[in-house]
């Protein structure tokens, strides 16, 4: 019985198409995964922060502003792993939350759901979480996971840690214009 050789190009009509579905799998598994640049670029202030089966709520705090920077204690934020303030310009108050990721690392960010508005969130988990709307993002990146306002997490804003406080730049909180 003479079996019949299978001719070379089926095999490799299936290369392509394995190259493909490799590349579609890792493109996935990096957009779930990749760090936002700017929560990259923030300070570590603690070793990982476990927040399993956790809520963590905002807690209201008073700020500095000094010589165009505003203060945050780094002990409080450490402490309560989520702080919300609202920064007054020219009678407008622009909400601004911090907190600290799973990693480690100081996010420093505005604190709106710019959809529905709401200026309120907690952690749950592995997620940040919109009071009203219940959009959740990853605690890590700020992608979205599910929800109404997926594209629209708290705008992340650069911060420095210095003598032990979060410092962000006032001129950036100004500048600061709604995305929808």
């Amino acid at each position: 019985m003479g079996g019949q050789k299978k001719s070379p190009w089926v095999f490799l009509s299936f290369i392509p198409i394995a190259l493909v579905l490799g590349g579609v799998a890792f493109w996935i598994i990096q957009g779930r995964i990749t760090a936002h640049p700017k929560i990259a670029s923030q300070p570590k202030v603690m070793e990982s922060v476990d927040y399993s089966g956790l809520t963590i709520p905002m807690t209201d705090i008073a700020v500095r502003v000094d010589h165009g920077r505003i203060s945050i204690p780094l002990d409080v934020l450490k402490e309560k792993k989520m702080v919300r303030f609202e920064y007054g310009n020219n009678g407008v108050k622009i909400p601004i939350l911090a907190y600290v990721t799973s990693s480690g690392r100081v996010v420093a960010a505005i604190s709106m759901c710019e959809p529905c508005r709401s200026t309120h969130f907690h952690i749950q988990g592995k997620t940040l979480v919109c009071n009203a709307c219940n959009t959740e993002w990853n605690l890590e990146n700020l992608k979205g996971i599910q929800g109404g306002c997926v594209n629209y997490p708290p705008e992340v804003i650069p911060s420095t840690i210095e003598k032990g406080r979060l410092l962000i730049e006032e001129k950036v909180v100004r500048g600061w214009k709604p995305r929808t």
